[in-house]
């Protein structure tokens, strides 16, 4: 390990960064000089001043600093926490571009990037001691491969601007030829070629959904990356329909957006948000960075999860609110792990790069 290394490895505690820099100005190195950094990074938690995390955009940031950033200050009240807000597809990159020295301890991210980062090994494994919540999550309900825990759920099914359509009945509902032009579609996420697959019984296959959709290809009128702009697509007509995540659906419509979400007959895609703890953080960041992330699972936070951001419990201790009952956005865990399609996401995180090659060769040429 080189010394700019070793320092980028005390990035979150001033303190001992400090203390380093003054003895390789007074010119420490070798062994001595690691073995005293090795002893300086099993230091006490507390001492971290801290911590980056990234989340996702839209209601989210609001409801982690409303809920969870209380229940920690609590527990920590010397760390900082602050949050980097991006999709998974501009974080994640930023993040690995930054792996040499990074700078996110934890992060919010969804099936196919929880994946991917165990590909790229910038995941680290929790311990079980600093994240006791995840007790609580129902049997059968883990990210694959062993790296993150889920806090978080959203059938994703179609959204669409009542205005425009009637409720679909089904994903094959969307090559009708009257909504030619009309259909909003992903690049970067597969759920909607995952449904069209099982719909024409071919099961939940990337590749077999992306040819069922070559036929009706026409029927794409936009493009889209972010799940707002696609909202406000759908909210302005400009697109009438469009595969979409439920609870960002019920977060557009409570916020004034002529929206509507429905499950289609074949069902949905179980969308999992999952909390990750990132490597290349000293012992000492990564069990703040843990204990922070479990506050997601706290009790408050997933009530406000459902209430306020329209997601599904990770948590089984948590109800779901009568009011809220019935709204095909909102399921809980247990009905989650039996109810919803769930894709092989260890293999389709390994393949990205080929399905977004398929995808642009095969609906976009």
């Amino acid at each position: 390990m080189s010394h700019d290394d070793l320092l980028r490895a005390f990035d979150g505690h001033a303190t001992r960064r400090r203390i380093l820099q003054t003895l390789l100005a007074a010119g420490a190195g070798g062994t001595s000089l690691f073995q005293f950094a090795e002893a300086l990074a099993q230091a006490s938690a507390g001492d971290v001043s801290k911590l980056t995390i990234l989340s996702q955009p839209g209601l989210v940031p609001e409801i982690l600093r409303d809920v969870t950033l209380p229940l920690f200050k609590k527990e920590k009240p010397a760390t900082e926490v602050t949050f980097e807000i991006a999709s998974n597809a501009v974080g994640y990159p930023k993040m690995l571009a930054q792996r040499a020295n990074p700078v996110v301890s934890g992060a919010m991210v969804n099936d196919l990037f929880a994946q991917r980062g165990n590909a790229d090994k910038m995941w680290a494994k929790f311990d079980p001691a600093f994240v006791p919540n995840a007790k609580a999550l129902p049997d059968g309900l883990a990210t694959p491969g062993g790296f993150g825990i889920p806090f978080h759920l959203s059938p994703y099914g179609i959204m669409y601007n009542p205005d425009k359509v009637e409720e679909p009945k089904s994903w094959a509902d969307l090559w009708n030829p009257k909504y030619k032009g009309r259909v909003s579609m992903w690049d970067a996420y597969y759920d909607a070629y995952i449904m069209a697959a099982v719909t024409t019984g071919k099961g939940p296959s990337v590749e077999e959904g992306i040819k069922a959709w070559a036929p009706h290809k026409e029927n794409i009128g936009a493009w889209v990356n972010s799940p707002t702009a696609e909202e406000d697509l759908i909210h302005r007509g400009e697109m009438w329909l469009a595969p979409h995540w439920g609870s960002w659906t019920a977060m557009a419509k409570s916020q004034g957006k002529n929206v509507a979400f429905t499950i289609p007959k074949e069902g949905a895609v179980q969308w999992t948000g999952h909390m990750q703890v990132c490597a290349g953080f000293s012992p000492a960041v990564s069990e703040l960075t843990q204990r922070y992330l479990n506050t997601w699972l706290s009790d408050e936070c997933q009530l406000a999860w459902i209430e306020r951001g329209f997601y599904s419990p990770a948590s089984s201790r948590v109800e779901i609110p009568a009011a809220l009952k019935g709204n095909p956005a909102i399921i809980s865990a247990k009905d989650a792990v039996t109810r919803l399609v769930q894709p092989d996401f260890v293999k389709l995180g390994a393949e990205m790069a080929k399905l977004k090659m398929l995808i642009d060769r095969t609906l976009k040429g």
